[in-house]
């Protein structure tokens, strides 16, 4: 996308136009020659900021202040955690709330528990946005929304509803996961009971064979196109034959509500070949939840992990990289996802690993890759909220949604495309809405207080720098900047008002309001 095209995508007047083109690179970069040897230099604050952008929806200055002078060890040592720690929030109240299977009821009891499920998912929603906007250290959503998009389940699809009961489970185990083992992951998520429901796994029977969580196993979850046959697709299939799910309170529910149980009729026991590795036949006596699961669940997955470890460790590498440190897939990124490749094979595919090589990586500092990330959605509205030090001013989910991008129901089991299709013409308008709304629910001490947070307040070309380097993810050029105090902080009054400025707050606060309504009408904005 050149400079030009993303200016006039996002529809701006002439003078906001001329200023945009002083701002850094626009999402475009080449090939890069520094890999995963770690980034040696103490962090500065625009380090600091780059890092908090990418492993969190948005820097706030303290936890930017924090980091300022640490090494990238000790700053992604202290943001990442041990990857066990979760977070202190209450629990919806209706998580162990049961229903009837709505398929089987009349239309006004189908209507009214569909209705109060779109109302729990709604919740469900508001509860993640608000754990993303206020976690401190270590960060744990940003990981959790990635994962949440490659481990893929809808509330809407095939015409019906997932119950909310079951996809809280499911981010709750996603966030236990987050840096955990791979391999250990794949075989947890591969039984969760929106996996099962949502991919046909219930539907997965020894006469009527389900392929499709044996299909996005390997084409979308573990090894990808390629490194898979038809056949291997179908004898998957029937390693994964007889699980159920405790949905509703009229139906069974073996190992409790909302949980995932083993139908022994329904498993196909014969032997099964995947990838050229054998998986024996078993008996009735053999034929039991916890033999299946682990000699043909478990064994299935390790059989991948085995046989395609190398395809694993790219493919997820890969999706790893696009996510945390540049999307744009027409990039070569071979290089740098090898290093990340072998050193996630080696580590026999922990997470944690990986991720704390990437981000304290010379090549993740590298200036090319600051500010070359389109915002998500999820960035987009949670960040703003983080760094206004502000509740969302409506609902975030639906406002996500109106961004095109609502968690936990992507538009398909590939999750978001992403990159370029997050900002266009129908969602522009409502990112900026958005965020001015949240600017208008600012008080007159708040927008003050805000200001104040950072050194030198009192003078107006500190004050409008580090408000800058706040806001936008690189430092904007002269111009810019002189354009930034002198027109909108003080309004053409002299640079010595600014301290006086400062002491009326309803003057300074609109002035203050004046300069972050500029920046989020500038594309950089939109950019981390």
């Amino acid at each position: 996308m050149n400079r030009r095209s993303f200016f006039s995508m996002l529809g701006l007047d002439s003078h906001e136009r001329e200023m945009a083109n002083t701002s850094g690179s626009m999402p475009e970069r080449a090939a890069l020659a520094t890999g995963l040897e770690p980034y040696t230099k103490p962090l500065t604050l625009g380090d600091a900021y780059h890092l908090l952008r990418r492993i969190s929806f948005a820097p706030t200055v303290q936890l930017a202040t924090q980091l300022v002078g640490k090494s990238a060890d000790e700053a992604v040592e202290l943001l990442l955690g041990t990857g066990k720690e979760l977070p202190q929030a209450t629990p919806p109240t209706w998580i162990d709330a049961t229903d009837e299977n709505p398929g089987g009821a009349d239309p006004i009891t189908k209507n009214g528990i569909e209705g109060k499920w779109r109302g729990y998912f709604g919740g469900l929603l508001r509860w993640w946005a608000d754990i993303m906007r206020t976690e401190s250290t270590p960060l744990s959503e940003k990981l959790t929304l990635f994962w949440s998009g490659h481990f893929t389940s809808e509330f809407t699809f095939d015409a019906a509803y997932m119950p909310p009961a079951l996809l809280y489970r499911q981010n709750v185990l996603i966030r236990s996961f987050r840096l955990g083992n791979f391999q250990q992951f794949a075989k947890d998520i591969t039984l969760n009971g929106a996996m099962v429901v949502y991919l046909g796994g219930i539907l997965n029977t020894k006469k009527s064979p389900n392929e499709n969580y044996a299909r996005e196993l390997m084409e979308l979850y573990t090894c990808g196109i390629g490194n898979y046959s038809e056949g291997d697709v179908k004898e998957a299939a029937r390693v994964l034959t007889g699980w159920k799910v405790g949905q509703f309170n009229d139906e069974p529910a073996r190992n409790g509500m909302f949980e995932t149980y083993f139908s022994a009729a329904d498993h196909d026991t014969g032997s099964k070949q995947v990838l050229g590795r054998s998986i024996i036949a078993r008996d009735s006596d053999t034929n039991t939840e916890f033999l299946v699961k682990s000699q043909e669940i478990d064994k299935l997955i390790d059989i991948i992990f085995e046989i395609r470890a190398d395809a694993v460790a790219q493919f997820i590498s890969r999706k790893l990289y696009r996510y945390f440190v540049y999307s744009n897939p027409s990039v070569d990124d071979s290089a740098i996802v090898m290093q990340m490749a072998t050193l996630f094979k080696d580590s026999n595919f922990e997470i944690r690993p990986l991720m704390a090589a990437l981000l304290k990586s010379a090549h993740f500092y590298d200036e090319a890759n600051v500010g070359v990330q389109i915002k998500t959605p999820a960035e987009y509205v949670v960040g703003i909220a983080r760094q206004l030090g502000k509740t969302f001013a409506s609902d975030a989910g639906n406002a996500m949604t109106a961004m095109e991008q609502t968690p936990m129901d992507p538009p398909n089991v590939a999750g978001w495309e992403g990159y370029r299709r997050w900002v266009s013409t129908k969602t522009y308008p409502n990112r900026r809405s958005f965020a001015t709304a949240m600017l208008a629910s600012m008080t007159d001490a708040e927008v003050v207080a805000l200001a104040k947070q950072f050194p030198d307040n009192t003078d107006a070309d500190k004050s409008a720098t580090a408000l800058e380097l706040y806001f936008l993810p690189k430092a904007v050029s002269a111009e810019r900047h002189k354009f930034y105090v002198e027109e909108v902080l003080l309004q053409k009054q002299p640079v010595y008002e600014w301290s006086s400025i400062m002491n009326d707050t309803p003057t300074a606060a609109r002035n203050i309001k004046l300069l972050l309504t500029t920046f989020i009408k500038a594309p950089d904005f939109h950019l981390c």
